[in-house]
């Protein structure tokens, strides 16, 4: 984020010796962390795909590094709602899908955006 996107974290992260360690580009969600009716508001924290490469490259040494982009982000996870629907996050708001409780996982889940790579 802008706030630590010069920061050097080799040392502090190579010390902790973790099994991995995500990082993750600020993702805006309409509704979410963005937009008029956001329960929070994330627009300051955001950069560039290209200073979040910066930041991974500085930190390419380390091996347990996982990045999580934003284009990673939008698809990469299933979310359900307290109405038990499948969020989609692809177009930059939580799009939700039928109940899985009204027409089953199988069904629900072909609308959820997941990509399993």
């Amino acid at each position: 984020n802008t706030f630590n996107m010069d920061e050097d974290m080799t040392e502090p992260i190579t010390q902790l010796n973790p099994v991995r360690w995500k990082v993750f580009q600020c993702l805006l969600i309409d509704g979410e962390n963005a937009g008029e009716e956001a329960l929070r508001e994330a627009e300051r924290f955001v950069i560039s795909d290209q200073l979040f490469q910066e930041f991974l490259d500085r930190h390419s040494s380390i091996s347990c590094v996982v990045p999580e982009s934003n284009e990673k982000m939008r698809n990469s996870y299933l979310i359900l709602d307290e109405y038990m629907r499948f969020l989609d996050c692809r177009a930059g708001r939580k799009d939700p899908s039928k109940s899985i409780l009204d027409v089953g996982v199988k069904d629900a889940i072909s609308f959820s955006g997941f990509d399993e790579k």
